[in-house]
């Protein structure tokens, strides 16, 4: 069973997730939390049929511990708002990848400034504002350049914006890249320039995409069927909630 407390996010990964656009902390599930969430997510991917209507859409099932894992909440209050009724989860894949899958594997897109709220990043009177925040669980171990996600570092906050793509060639020098053992957690800002890269490990990536934002702010359109949503714990489901401006809970 999760915990539902936390620890607060350092001082030096609050920095470093301003300075870099993102964040990686190593094997943060147990084999034994990571066990059930695979057998749901081969499920899915070869036999959906098998599973219960609730646990055939993602976060349902197994997966739905993740919601609101604490490794994660310590983040998100941090980056998007210190109030939990104040995020929404507002989308959820699986990404299985295989080497030599035919998947094209490198498509940099977003960086730089922007006023959309869904992409903006901004630092005011203290407080980091993330707008899109991904959120991304690696549930088989990721190998340095071979595969996973890479970054150009600090593109969240570039002038540039539209001069990024100077720098999509892989070997251009600026992509960051990472290794980290199963269960790893991985968070990043929508806004800083990122990509897929190509799967060249002998075990495939099995990864799951989180989003949040905001409770007042939308991007993906909404995709939960109701029994999922109404197997979850209120806790939970809550995450799931239409978007609205919360300074309505005051009338």
């Amino acid at each position: 069973m999760v915990s539902t407390e936390y620890i607060p996010l350092a001082e030096r990964d609050k920095v470093l997730f301003d300075l870099k656009g993102y964040l990686l902390f190593p094997a943060v599930l147990s084999a034994e939390e990571i066990a059930p969430i695979k057998e749901q997510c081969e499920k899915m991917r070869q036999d959906k049929e098998s599973l219960p209507p609730a646990e055939r859409k993602l976060p349902g099932g197994a997966a739905s511990l993740l919601i609101d894992h604490p490794a994660v909440m310590r983040v998100l209050h941090q980056v998007i708002d210190d109030e939990t009724e104040k995020l929404r989860c507002e989308s959820c894949f699986f990404s299985y990848r295989y080497r030599d899958d035919g998947h094209k594997g490198w498509d940099p897109h977003a960086g730089g400034k922007s006023v959309n709220p869904n992409y903006s990043y901004q630092y005011h009177d203290g407080k980091i504002h993330s707008g899109m925040t991904r959120v991304v669980w690696e549930l088989n171990g990721v190998e340095k350049d071979k595969g996973g996600t890479a970054f150009i570092p600090g593109t969240h906050k570039s002038n540039y914006r539209k001069q990024l793509n100077l720098f999509d060639e892989r070997d251009s020098g600026v992509w960051e890249s990472y290794s980290c053992p199963p269960g790893s957690l991985l968070i990043f800002s929508e806004g800083v320039r990122h990509t897929s890269c190509p799967w060249e490990q002998d075990d495939p990536r099995m990864a799951l995409f989180f989003c949040y934002n905001h409770i007042n702010v939308r991007h993906h359109k909404p995709d939960f069927p109701p029994e999922m949503l109404a197997a979850l714990t209120p806790e939970r489901r809550r995450f799931f909630n239409e978007v609205y401006h919360p300074q309505f809970d005051r009338w």
